[in-house]
């Protein structure tokens, strides 16, 4: 079924136009085209993070684009940042 998305995305057509020119089912094509979203979704969603300890202080939090976060560095900024990461 994702075959169908793979040949709908560089053809120009809207969805439901596609549907109808390949006698597919528009919910059918809509269902599986969810499914194929979450899944890229899904794998995409984390980006990595560089937890370095500046000082014994504060912890900083760098993300890919390059912004920080500074958090003082204690028992429940730790758990903080452990459980921002898990989420």
């Amino acid at each position: 079924m994702f075959e169908w998305i793979a040949q709908w995305q560089p053809s120009g057509l809207s969805q439901r136009a596609f549907c109808a020119t390949h006698d597919i089912p528009y919910h059918v094509f809509h269902y599986y085209f969810g499914v194929f979203r979450s899944s890229q979704t899904a794998t995409a969603s984390f980006l990595p993070v560089k937890v370095t300890p500046v000082n014994h202080e504060q912890i900083t939090l760098t993300g890919v684009s390059g912004i920080q976060v500074q958090l003082p560095y204690t028992d429940r900024s730790v758990h903080f940042i452990k459980q921002l990461l898990l989420s």
